[in-house]
């Protein structure tokens, strides 16, 4: 894992972006089912703005697997 407290903030942050995005526009969906007349098209652009920030959220996760991943290959070539 990254040993810098400032890395560590900046994925924090980055990841958290998407994620809040997400819940956002799932409430507004759940809004929008809710109402009377459900404006299709809307619904099918709060969709589709999930799916990207869902995306967004997975690309993330894998670059923060990777680094842990190259941490720990660093970490088994040093000699002892």
């Amino acid at each position: 894992m990254p040993e810098s407290p400032s890395v560590l903030a900046a994925l924090v942050h980055e990841l958290n972006q998407p994620l809040t995005a997400i819940l956002s526009n799932a409430q507004a969906a759940q809004r929008f089912l809710a109402s009377d007349q459900v404006d299709l098209e809307e619904l099918r652009e709060i969709l589709s703005d999930i799916v990207t920030d869902d995306k967004r959220a997975a690309v993330i996760v894998r670059s923060i697997g990777a680094m842990l991943q190259q941490s720990s290959d660093d970490r088994k070539e040093r000699p002892k």
